[in-house]
């Protein structure tokens, strides 16, 4: 029996992907849609084109989980904060020291452009506690270092997020 190529093996990584993709994608967005299919869309065509050339990587779903990461990561660095209307700074402020839970499309917006200010090991920390509700135990274990380091590098990253945002509203 004749081992399947890459570009055999594709659609079938494509069909058992894509749902966890655009969860993940979605969640960082923000609620904006159009936005998170682009970055799924990218993601694909990048992923179809290096597979082509290189081979499939170890872990498809790990790669593709990347690519849309640094995509985000992209976006919203090229993004401006935008002027929250109606809603206090001390609103905002809130919501990071809070654990990031909040029902504001213009917040969640503000709070993805700070993590995208962050160095990526900030940000995904940040990410993986508060976004995909991940124990620190877990974490720990994924980022190889004590459940105390975890707790001490996620409270100084969300120190350094507030201050962004901080900075951010008082212009």
């Amino acid at each position: 029996m004749a081992t399947e190529t890459a570009e055999e093996r594709i659609p079938e990584i494509y069909r058992a992907t894509i749902g966890p993709l655009y969860a993940y994608v979605s969640r960082r967005c923000a609620g904006d849609r159009p936005l998170a299919e682009d970055v799924v869309q990218e993601t694909w065509l990048r992923a179809v084109d290096v597979w082509r050339r290189q081979g499939l990587p170890d872990t498809p779903a790990a790669w593709l989980t990347s690519v849309a990461h640094n995509l985000l990561v992209s976006h919203y660095r090229r993004q401006k904060p935008v002027p929250l209307g109606s809603i206090t700074s001390e609103a905002v402020l809130a919501v990071v020291d809070d654990g990031f839970d909040t029902e504001s499309i213009e917040i969640e917006r503000l709070i993805y452009w700070g993590l995208a200010q962050l160095p990526e090991r900030q940000s995904k920390l940040l990410e993986a506690f508060h976004f995909d509700e991940r124990p620190v135990a877990r974490i720990a274990a994924e980022f190889r270092m004590s459940e105390r380091a975890v707790e001490g590098r996620l409270r100084r990253a969300r120190l350094k997020l507030r201050g962004l945002i901080e900075r951010a509203l008082a212009r």
